[in-house]
């Protein structure tokens, strides 16, 4: 008996009666031949020249050498070698290999040794078989060379028990003897009508093809072997009798065999057409003379009745509509209520039975939280839609802020996600970073992406801003308009514009998130060796649903089974493990059952643990199959019982790809966000980074669960998942990954300056521009990050900055624990105490105890905030050569009120006037740029003139993209003096004139410092908290700090909008400032800024610490 879970060899076996004095092995060519196998369920492979079967590569060099066992065969003369195995039907196991040899004889040909005196010779019917398709290896001679042996030697007489003579070798004697020189006819072979030709008939010789090659005879359609024979030999009356015809149709009685042919060769018997055999010159005259019959027309029935269709049938009426993906279902369900709903309220009756109405444009279905809403836009025969657009109400009056109450009723719910994600294992309170985009538009969003990879280069912080604040449907839908207005698909044109792993990452948003997971784990099998962490990855940690989803794309994609490429490409318990989990049948019961969480507890220590060596069937069976409430009650069993935790059991018991199968499944049970944060922080941990991981797990949480993630990553490592991301990779990949994980709504750069703003100038209409400049020109209330100290006491806080500076060093952290968190009315009020108190100036205490950015940013802390913008244009320009940046920062970006303030303050601290330094330390169009803005004439009222904004669009396009040259001037004259909001309309109706932004067109026009002071005027316009993010950004950006520039935007926006700058800025470089900060200066004067942006330092971790998992 075989071991359990073995499979029984086949039996090779001759179906025939046993016959005393004749060796099992010979046999002839009439005998069948039957394998079977006691094992059920298994498929037989056979060959029949030796080789050993391999039931998966049956062709070699294009030959069929191993067959499929389907019925019993026969063999064809000569020795033949059969070797049989069994394979159960899932490919996995096989038996052992059984050969058999047979020495297979003609039909009734002696052999040599049989001498009796019933024995008939060979001579008798070798013109028979010189016919027949004979191997070289037979056994039989020739005519001559057996007589010739039985001439040289007499036959001794055989000493075995002779036998009775044999009805079947009698008749086939006899009929042998009459036809010694006649070739045989194979019945299965012709279609001859052989019962017009007859017996008698001598004239016709239907054409005869050769005996089918091969060591067993063919196969028919239906998958049965057969007797090309179509029965035994001489069974039927007068075979190879009557001049070489063969008589069909004549029953033999008692046949002992049974009937071996197959369909054709049935349909050739019975149903032969007298019409296709040979004729002579007279059949051809006989069928001349004879006349066609009349065709008579068949007689008309009579014309029917009009038969009406049946009426539709209503769908049913259901509680609850069946879902689990059967749309139509759900389909039917709302069409039946919509019915209902209908015979109950006649006023929607009536509305809905009165119009004509057309195709469906568009239908939307949002959870609403208690309920969903359905929304059907069906069209207007004969109106297309858009040409009745109508303009929004334009108000007049500022708007009210909306109350809680009629917010919450005007709120619309954004589209729902993807389906693929609510079939998650568990309904668990968990939430993305990536939601749906409010003013989606994909259209426009197409458009965008359009103009981003059009003409040279590519603008890949468009591409962002779309694909990384939009949902996967949304995404889907913008792929679909894409390639319905530009002919081109979104993905391919991506390939040719993007590279690297930020093109990963793009290609895999533009995914729907089951072709993802099918593309990842095909990626993973094909080419030279397989990637198994993808594969566990990807099947250890997806829901029953989402696997048979993902089975069923990869089979419309790659039109492969993804089981079999599994199988292909793995081994051993691995293999096995993931063929389990392919079947997607684990238990979704929320029930917990303790008795048998035991049970499996003690089969998995005893099959673990608590043996020599480890069964890792066992652990297979529970941990694939068992719900994931179940196997956490198991764990806990196991715990109980054995005194460790089940990850630690598993180590100790399993290594390789199968433990850290075994150990995704354990983690996703206990906490799969855990799970995903452990997988994150491995990617970037110690040298390099595992960029496949890092954007295969980023791109298929961030809609799911990556808040959570991300919670468990701080708990994990110390340190949150973006500052981790923002220290390994860099550039537009590190910018979409950043994106992904922060979520949020998308900055608004894209649509307020770039190819971005012109599309969506282009279309609104007026109505709708005029209220963009009225909101954007409302005042905005501006938040900072350092407020007035409560309690606060000048004297107590004099005496902490004396103690901190005097004697032997100086205690900083007391300095920043004043400085950083007291106003700047505080902060003077501390200086004039301090001087009265101690007669020294606190200015100049600090400057000879500090050193590096920290001096320089307690010293402006310690000033007025016109003083401190008099100072830096004080040192921007005294001395050989001059800070034009420094001058552009400041004077450009100062309201009226600020400039004339500075310049009073210039002329008390310096007794010059700032308007004579400047104009002697500048030139050419940048020293009128600057003159004309010291005057502080600025238009601030809020109102603007739409026909004067088209008049300057037009001044401005005619003085520069219009002409040969630049004329500057005009430029100037609209940029100092015009107030914000006009230019916001002005920059609009220029987008609509020039098809460009004013931005672009002034870098193309223009270049050094006077190109930097207009951009600073246009971009303050825009959003003066974006243009102060930049700034810091460029403080910091690349190699070293500009800590003048730094300390310069923090102390003079500390106070003012520090707030909104920050949130800018991580909108703007997908990272917070207070990280870059941390990552550029260091010590206390990092202290200091962080306290002064409203953040504090964060924790010294080392990115090395292991989590929880390790």
């Amino acid at each position: 008996m075989p071991s359990a879970g073995a499979v029984c060899p086949p039996l090779i076996v001759p179906v025939r009666r046993q016959i005393p004095g004749l060796a099992t092995n010979k046999i002839d060519t009439t005998t069948l031949i039957e394998i079977t196998t006691e094992t059920p369920d298994c498929k037989i492979y056979f060959t029949s020249d030796g080789s050993k079967p391999t039931p998966f590569q049956r062709k070699i060099g294009g030959r069929e050498v191993t067959f499929k066992y389907t019925a019993p065969f026969t063999l064809k003369a000569g020795k033949r070698t059969l070797k049989a195995v069994a394979v159960t039907r899932d490919g996995v196991r096989e038996s052992d290999v059984m050969s058999k040899q047979f020495m297979v004889e003609e039909a009734g040909r002696a052999t040599l040794t049989d001498t009796s005196t019933d024995c008939y010779s060979t001579e008798e019917y070798t013109s028979f078989f010189e016919t027949s398709d004979i191997d070289t290896d037979t056994t039989f001679k020739s005519s001559s060379s057996a007589s010739t042996l039985k001439n040289k030697r007499k036959p001794k007489k055989s000493k075995s028990p002779s036998r009775a003579k044999s009805p079947l070798r009698s008749s086939l004697r006899s009929s042998l003897r009459t036809s010694q020189n006649r070739v045989p006819k194979e019945a299965w072979a012709s279609s001859q009508n052989y019962d017009d030709l007859g017996a008698e008939d001598g004239r016709h010789s239907p054409p005869q093809p050769p005996m089918p090659e091969g060591p067993f005879n063919p196969t028919n359609y239906s998958g049965t072997q057969i007797n090309v024979w179509g029965a035994p030999p001489c069974s039927w009356p007068g075979m190879n009798a009557n001049n070489g015809a063969v008589t069909f149709g004549v029953p033999v009685p008692n046949n002992p065999y049974p009937s071996q042919t197959g369909f054709l060769t049935e349909n050739m018997i019975n149903n032969c057409n007298p019409e296709s055999r040979h004729v002579t010159v007279g059949d051809i005259r006989q069928m001349m003379n004879k006349r066609p019959k009349a065709i008579e027309e068949p007689p008309r029935e009579p014309p029917k009745a009009i038969e009406l269709p049946p009426a539709p049938k209503e769908p049913e009426l259901q509680a609850v509509s069946p879902g689990n993906g059967d749309f139509k279902g759900n389909i039917r369900h709302i069409y039946a209520h919509m019915l209902e709903f209908a015979k109950d309220n006649r006023d929607f009756r009536l509305r809905v039975a009165e119009p004509k109405i057309g195709r469906m444009h568009e239908a939307k279905l949002e959870d609403e939280g208690d309920c969903y809403r359905v929304t059907l836009v069906m069209g207007k025969p004969g109106v297309p839609r858009g040409s009745l657009r109508k303009p929004p109400k334009v108000e007049t009056k500022p708007k009210k802020p909306p109350t809680s109450q009629s917010f919450a009723e005007k709120k619309k719910t954004p589209p729902k996600s993807d389906p693929y994600f609510a079939m998650e294992t568990e309904d668990l309170p968990v939430e993305g970073t990536v939601k749906p985009y409010d003013k989606f538009n994909a259209e426009q969003d197409a458009e965008v992406l359009r103009g981003a990879m059009k003409g040279l280069g590519t603008d890949e912080d468009a591409i962002t801003n779309i694909l990384a604040y939009r949902s996967n449907p949304q995404r889907q839908e913008i792929r679909k308009a894409f390639k319905t207005m530009f002919g081109k698909d979104l993905i391919e044109e991506l390939k040719s514009e993007l590279s690297g792993h930020y093109l990963d990452a793009c290609k895999g948003l533009l995914m729907a998130p089951v072709e993802f997971d099918a593309y990842q784990l095909r990626k993973a099998i094909k080419g030279l060796g397989t990637d198994e962490d993808v594969l566990i990855e990807i099947l250890c940690t997806r829901s029953n649903a989402q696997i048979k989803e993902i089975i069923k794309t990869y089979k419309t994609l790659f039109n492969k089974d993804l089981e079999k490429d599994i199988i292909g490409d793995t081994s051993g318990h691995l293999k096995r493990l993931l063929v389990s989990l392919v079947q997607a049948s684990r238990s979704d019961s929320k029930e917990v059952d303790r008795n048998k969480a035991k049970q499996d507890a003690k089969a998995l220590l005893d099959a673990g643990e608590g043996k020599w060596g480890t069964d890792e069937s066992r652990f297979n069976v529970i941990l694939a199959s068992r719900s994931y409430p179940q196997l956490r009650a198991t764990f806990d069993e196991y715990e109980k019982i054995s005194k460790k935790k089940m990850e630690e059991a598993l180590k100790s018991e399993m290594s390789g790809d199968l433990l850290r199968g075994m150990l995704t499944i354990v983690r996703c049970v206990r906490n799969k966000a855990a799970h995903f944060a452990y997988q994150l922080q491995k990617t970037m941990k110690g040298m390099g980074t595992d960029d496949d991981t890092l954007v295969r797990v980023v791109v298929s949480r961030c809609e799911i669960d990556m808040v959570q993630i991300k919670e468990e990553f701080q708990k994990m490592t110390g340190q949150t998942l973006e500052q981790y991301i923002a220290d390994d990779i860099s550039g537009d990949y590190r910018n979409v990954i950043l994106a992904l994980v922060v979520g949020g709504p998308p900055p608004n750069n894209a649509s307020k300056s770039g190819k971005g703003f012109v599309e969506a100038v282009k279309n609104k209409t007026e109505e709708e521009l005029d209220e963009e400049v009225r909101m954007e020109s409302e005042d905005v209330k501006e938040d900072p990050t350092v407020k007035p100290a409560e309690n606060f006491n000048a004297e107590s806080d004099a005496e902490a900055l004396r103690k901190a500076m005097k004697g032997f060093g100086t205690d900083e952290q007391a300095i920043i624990d004043i400085l950083g968190y007291r106003s700047n009315a505080q902060r003077l009020d501390i200086v004039k105490t301090y001087k009265t108190m101690f007669g020294k100036d606190l200015i100049k205490d600090l400057e000879g105890e500090l050193s590096g950015g920290l001096k320089v940013l307690c010293r402006g802390l310690c000033m007025s905030p016109e003083h401190f913008d008099a100072m830096c244009l004080n040192k921007a320009i005294k001395g050989l050569g001059t800070d034009e940046q420094v001058l552009v920062e400041v004077i450009c970006t100062r309201t009226n009120e600020q400039i004339r303030k500075f310049k009073e303050t210039y002329k008390k601290l310096y007794g010059k006037e700032l308007e004579e330094d400047v104009a002697g330390d500048t030139s050419g169009h940048f020293k009128r740029l600057l003159i004309g803005l010291l005057q502080a004439d600025r238009d601030e009222s809020k109102e603007f003139d739409r026909n004067k904004a088209k008049q300057d669009a037009q001044a401005i396009f005619e003085a520069g993209e219009k002409k040969l040259g630049t004329d500057e001037s005009r430029f100037n004259v609209i940029l100092v003096s015009r107030s914000y909001a006009q230019l916001r309309a002005t920059f609009q109706e220029y987008a609509k004139l020039a098809n460009k932004d004013i931005e672009d067109s002034l870098k193309s026009e223009m270049s050094g410092d006077l190109l930097q002071g207009m951009l600073a005027i246009v971009r303050c316009i825009r959003g003066k908290a974006s243009h102060f993010a930049k700034e810091l950004y460029k403080s910091m950006k690349g190699l070293g700090t500009d800590d003048d520039r730094l300390c310069r935007v923090i102390v003079s926006r500390c106070e003012v909008d520090m707030v909104q700058i920050k949130e800018e800025f991580q909108k703007q470089y997908k990272q917070t400032l207070a990280m870059f900060i941390a990552d550029d200066i260091s010590g206390d004067y990092k202290n200091l800024c962080l306290a002064l942006i409203g953040e504090s330092a964060p924790k010294a971790e080392k990115k090395e610490k292991k989590g929880w998992f390790s």
